[in-house]
């Protein structure tokens, strides 16, 4: 009887410690193309909209391949004219494409232009970023944060030449209403 009970108690902790640790469900996902409709962004903003729209995946193309530069913030906090910056990290093993990044806010000039992309991802876990499981495709490689009310995406699309990263990033409630969004073109670092 005892071990039949302590079997329960077992089972009833597995069931219940699974359903605490589920994963919050998503909400609609954003067409980043269409956060400036209805002439919300700036002209920086539409003009990375349509460097995205003609931008392309399968950039990350090394085992690392780092980006910064300039970023634009449409958020009641920021000027949408504003230029910040920023910087994201790539890296591919056969696992698939892991991502980590930061923002720099009022930086005059780009924090990360002299760094290679290792140093790059260093500064970012040291200042307590760590590499997110990213999607990759042939058109963009994406990075979605799932939160029980919120959900924050990226959709990353390079040119050609893989040396320009144009980047859309939102923040939606549950029903797709965008709260913030961020445009930005970096440029490749070496590795």
């Amino acid at each position: 009887m005892k071990f039949l009970f302590s079997s329960l108690i077992i089972l009833l902790s597995s069931i219940t410690g699974s359903a605490v640790q589920a994963e919050p469900a998503a909400g609609p996902i954003v067409d980043p193309t269409s956060i400036c409709n209805g002439d919300v962004c700036s002209e920086p903003m539409v003009n990375i909209v349509d460097g995205f729209r003609d931008g392309r995946g399968q950039f990350a193309d090394q085992p690392m391949t780092g980006y910064s530069g300039k970023c634009f913030h449409l958020s009641p906090h920021y000027s949408a004219d504003k230029a910040h910056h920023g910087g994201f990290v790539f890296e591919k093993s056969t696992d698939g494409i892991a991502i980590t990044g930061r923002f720099n806010f009022f930086y005059e000039e780009d924090p990360y232009a002299d760094m290679n992309a290792g140093e790059m991802k260093d500064t970012f876990l040291q200042g307590g970023g760590k590499l997110s499981p990213g999607t990759e495709t042939a058109t963009e490689v994406q990075l979605a944060h799932i939160y029980d009310e919120t959900d924050i995406r990226y959709w990353y699309r390079s040119d050609a030449s893989k040396n320009n990263l144009f980047i859309i990033g939102s923040t939606s409630n549950k029903q797709g209403q965008v709260a913030a969004a961020v445009f930005c073109k970096m440029n490749r670092h070496s590795n």
